[in-house]
This record gives C-alpha cells, sequence and structure tokens, in this order.
C-alpha cells in the first residue's frame, strides 16, 4: 500500500511541476509581448500612427484588427484599464480589447450580445475620433 500511495503522490507531484512550468513559461512570453509591444509604441508613435493608420490584419478566426496608436478603455464600473491595441470583438456578452497583438483581455460584462455590440460600436467609433480614452 505504501507503493501506490508514493507512486499517486510521485504522480502528482509531476503533473504540478509540469503545469507550473507551463504557467511560468506563458507568464514570461505574455510579459516579454507586452515589454515588446509597449516598448515599439512609446519609441516609434508617430511611424506607427502614419504607416498603420490604413492597414489592417486578419487574425486566425476571423476578427479584423486596425492598429491604433494606443486609445485607453475604461470599464463601466471603472476597475479597469487598458491600452487597445485596435482590435474589438464580441464573445456572447463580453467586449473584448486586444491589448496585445497576440492578447485578448475582457473590458466588460453585458445583459445581452446586442448591448454588448452596442458597446463595441460605441468604442470603434470613438476610436475613429482619435480620442485617447474612452470610458464605456
Amino acid at each position: 500500500m505504501e507503493e501506490n500511495s508514493k507512486f499517486d503522490f510521485d504522480t502528482i507531484m509531476d503533473e504540478l511541476s509540469t503545469r507550473l512550468e507551463e504557467i511560468i513559461e506563458c507568464t514570461l512570453v505574455d510579459q516579454l509581448d507586452s515589454a515588446v509591444t509597449c516598448a515599439v509604441q512609446n519609441a516609434f508613435p508617430e511611424a506607427l500612427s502614419e504607416n498603420f493608420s490604413d492597414s489592417e490584419f486578419v487574425l486566425a478566426d476571423g476578427t479584423i484588427v486596425r492598429p491604433r496608436q494606443r486609445m485607453k478603455l475604461l470599464s463601466p464600473d471603472k476597475s479597469k484599464l487598458v491600452i487597445c491595441y485596435g482590435g474589438l470583438r464580441v464573445d456572447d456578452s463580453a467586449l473584448m480589447v486586444q491589448t496585445r497583438i497576440s492578447c485578448w483581455e475582457n473590458i466588460a460584462c453585458y445583459q445581452s450580445r446586442e448591448e454588448a455590440i452596442e458597446a463595441l460600436i460605441k468604442v470603434k467609433n470613438a476610436m475613429e475620433a482619435n480620442l485617447s480614452i474612452f470610458e464605456l
């Protein structure tokens, strides 16, 4: 019985160790991605604005991304302030904001998908008006 318990313990420890390594790797990749994105945006804001203002990228999931210089979005409950890279999408009733090239963050949840789409349209209009900050 002791061997069986030891085997289970070792298996659990191996699984925990593997999962911890994955979490650390993902965290480091996200932090590096964020640091590089911020460094480029801070170093070359005029170049980004001029060169990407009319560009758009289509992601694998079909989302169209139009990079912007960096518009800040404040969530309705004022608990989140994020920098929007340019992409917006609605997942069910959540408004998702692209905070980096490879990262999406939920900025607000609404009662319905229609309300989330209305919020997306408001944010899109604010981006097109070149606002530097927009409160949902």
